[in-house]
């Protein structure tokens, strides 16, 4: 039986496309409200704090604290069953905002409260993955 190819984000999507393009060129962007200066993450259509419509991408370090972190030793969805086990982590970012993402180290490896840093992956010429490893120099 052939293993199904993983999904891939939209990147037609208005939305987030400055981040999948940012991506490409291994950098960390997300939208900062030009009305209240909130950072948001994930990307949605009015600022969660003061319900303006603009925004602008900024650049932001990929730094942060692993704030919580969950290891799947089952895949729910058949596309990642090679990836068994794989941990998938909830990244405070020095900025503020929170960002889920892969983990790169093995689940004995990781601590609530450790430092990590992005990691930029490309799957294949259009889609980058940020992923997040322990930051060794923290």
């Amino acid at each position: 039986m052939t293993t199904p190819a993983k999904p891939l984000p939209d990147l037609n999507d208005s939305l987030t496309e400055p981040f999948w393009a940012a991506t490409r060129e291994s950098l960390l962007v997300v939208p900062r409200c030009t009305n209240c200066d909130y950072l948001q993450w994930p990307p949605e259509p009015l600022c969660p704090e003061c319900q303006h419509t603009g925004r602008r991408w900024v650049e932001i370090e990929p730094v942060g604290e692993l704030w919580s972190f969950a290891t799947y030793h089952q895949a729910l969805d058949p596309a990642f069953a090679d990836d068994i086990p794989y941990s998938v982590g909830l990244v405070q970012l020095d900025v503020g905002a929170k960002m889920y993402g892969l983990l790169l180290n093995e689940e004995s490896e990781l601590e609530v409260g450790q430092r990590v840093r992005g990691v930029f992956e490309a799957v294949n010429d259009e889609v980058t993955f940020v992923r997040w490893r322990i930051d060794a120099d923290a």
